[in-house]
């Protein structure tokens, strides 16, 4: 199915949206909205594409740091495409496309990363936790990503710049009901990702150390985005807004921190994937080894 496809494609049509999206900062012109969700439903599609061929290829979308992150990017980008058709008038590609660019970044940084181990016997748990913790990347992000529309909305309201630019945001209510519904969404998936991780951990140590640095460090995260969500539910309608933005915002880099330090834990992976080699060590790969003569 279209095997031609690949991560360029749908990367330069998301370049083309945020370029269509900064352009009409400055200039109107001929049916902008058309061209404008025509290159990012193309995009999507191509995006979507992709997916469906790595899947048939791997049988998983889920087993390595490139497909999760990819497929994180992908769902940025449907919540991105349903907001801009919703409504064509506000500049939301112009918030989120980059983050949407930056998770294709991270996919390529960690396109060697070998894939997670899956010899494991609980296929059911491993599932709910990557699709988890893939949903917790996607709520933060856009969380994020509203909170910035919101803080430059409110910021542009209050300094009565509205006439004055041809930038457009959603309207503060819909952008703080946005945010805190991706705070309370980022909450639930993080603690359905703990428990389904320490259920992994254990059966992959045989019941011995329940708890390993990937484990305590995504309980921190849930610990954080926790007290983040009682604080937004807690707070009044006319002053939640800007603390929801800014908890959204320390929620995604807290959350970049937590991420970099369980790449660099090598989680998911098994021992051999983590350990090179040694050269005098005998070799346990799966394929037949063929002595080289000299001729």
């Amino acid at each position: 199915m279209l095997t031609g496809v690949s991560v360029s494609c749908f990367l330069m049509s998301y370049l083309v949206v945020l370029g269509m999206e900064g352009a009409r900062l400055f200039l109107k012109y001929p049916a902008r909205h058309v061209f404008l969700i025509g290159m990012l439903i193309a995009g999507f599609i191509a995006h979507s594409i992709f997916l469906i061929n790595e899947l048939n290829s791997s049988q998983t979308l889920v087993g390595s740091w490139f497909h999760w992150t990819v497929l994180g990017a992908w769902g940025l980008a449907g919540g991105c495409l349903y907001l801009t058709i919703r409504n064509p008038e506000r500049s939301t590609g112009l918030i989120l496309i980059p983050i949407i660019l930056g998770l294709i970044g991270v996919a390529q940084w960690v396109r060697e990363i070998p894939p997670f181990q899956l010899q494991t016997t609980v296929v059911v748990w491993r599932t709910i936790h990557g699709i988890s913790l893939l949903m917790v990347a996607i709520a933060i992000c856009f969380g994020a990503g509203t909170a910035v529309m919101y803080l430059l909305q409110s910021w542009r309201l209050k300094n009565r710049k509205l006439k004055r630019e041809f930038l457009k945001l959603p309207a503060l209510e819909r952008s703080q009901a946005l945010t805190r519904s991706c705070l309370y969404l980022t909450s639930l998936m993080l603690a359905i990702g703990l428990i389904s991780g320490i259920i992994l951990n254990v059966n992959s140590q045989s019941g011995s150390l329940l708890l390993n640095s990937s484990v305590i460090l995504t309980f921190v995260l849930f610990l954080v985005s926790l007290v983040a969500s009682f604080l937004e539910l807690s707070s009044d309608s006319s002053l939640g807004g800007r603390r929801g933005a800014y908890l959204a915002i320390a929620n995604l880099g807290f959350f970049l921190l937590v991420f970099v330090l369980i790449l660099l834990s090598s989680h998911g992976q098994s021992a051999s994937a983590q350990k090179p080699e040694n050269k005098g060590s005998v070799s346990t790969r799966p394929y037949p080894i063929v002595s080289e003569g000299r001729g």
